[in-house]
C-alpha cells in the first residue's frame, strides 16, 4: 500500500495500515520513500514526528529511527529548528553520486563475473521480471526501487559486504536523484538493459561487462 495524497508538509489524508511480515520501521521507510519518489512529497517538505506517528499509528520513536534511515540515505535531511526535511541533492551532488556509482560498478565487472553461479544468473533473471512489472504497474516509485534494486544485487553476488552498504546508499541516492531531475512522463525500460548486463555475464566477457555498465550509467 503507498501513501494517500500527501500534502506539502508531510501528513498524509488518511491514516496509513501497517501489515506483513516487514518491521513498521521497514514499511514506513518504503512508504514515504515512495512518497517522494513519486512526487508526493517534494524536496524541502518537513516531515513531523508528531504526524508521522498520528498517520502510521506508531510511536515517536520509531518515527525517529525511520527519520534517521532516510538521514543515513541522504534521502531526507536532519536540520536543527527544522526537524527532517525531504532532501534536495544539488546537480553538483548528483553528479557525485553517479560518478561514485562509475568507479565502483565498472570495476566490480570482473569480480561480478568470477563470482556468478547458476543461483546468482537465475537471481538475476527472476528480478529482470520484477522490474518489468514494475513498469506495467505505473507506479514510478516501484520501477525506481525495482530499477535500482538490480545493482545492489549485483553488489550481493561479488559478496563484499563493504561495498554492498555503500552501493546501497548510493542506490538509495540515485532513486531520488533520477525522481527529482528526471522528465516528466518518462519512459523507461531499465529490464532490457540490465538484460543486456546479464547476457555479458553469461558470456564470461568481464570487459564487455564493463563496458555495458558504464554506458547505462551514463544513460
Amino acid at each position: 500500500m503507498t501513501l494517500k495524497k500527501t500534502r506539502s508538509n508531510g501528513r498524509a489524508t488518511e491514516p496509513e495500515k501497517l501489515g506483513g511480515g516487514k518491521s513498521p520501521e521497514s514499511q514506513i521507510y518504503l512508504k514515504i520513500h515512495a512518497a517522494i519518489a513519486g512526487h508526493r512529497l517534494q524536496p524541502g517538505s518537513r516531515l513531523v514526528e508528531d504526524q508521522l506517528s498520528e498517520v502510521f499509528g506508531v510511536s515517536r520513536m520509531r518515527i525517529r529511527s525511520v527519520l534517521h534511515s532516510l538521514a543515513r540515505d541522504k534521502v531526507v535531511t536532519l536540520q536543527r529548528n527544522r526537524g527532517a526535511v525531504v532532501a534536495y541533492p544539488t546537480v553538483k551532488e548528483a553528479k557525485e553520486v553517479f560518478a561514485a556509482r562509475r568507479l565502483i560498478e565498472v570495476a566490480m565487472a570482473r569480480d561480478i563475473v568470477r563470482a556468478a553461479d547458476d543461483n546468482a544468473l537465475k537471481r538475476l533473471k527472476a528480478h529482470i521480471k520484477k522490474e518489468e512489472q514494475g513498469e506495467r504497474s505505473h507506479d514510478r516509485a516501484l520501477e525506481l526501487r525495482a530499477s535500482h534494486e538490480f545493482h545492489t544485487l549485483l553488489a550481493e553476488i561479488v559478496g563484499n559486504r563493504v561495498i554492498i552498504e555503500f552501493l546501497r546508499e548510493l542506490m538509495a541516492r540515485s532513486s531520488l536523484i533520477t525522481a527529482i531531475y528526471e522528465r516528466p512522463n518518462v519512459s523507461s525500460c531499465s529490464h532490457l538493459a540490465h538484460a543486456n548486463l546479464i547476457k555479458c555475464i553469461e558470456r564470461r566477457d568481464a570487459p564487455g561487462l564493463a563496458a555495458a555498465m558504464l554506458q547505462h550509467i551514463d544513460k
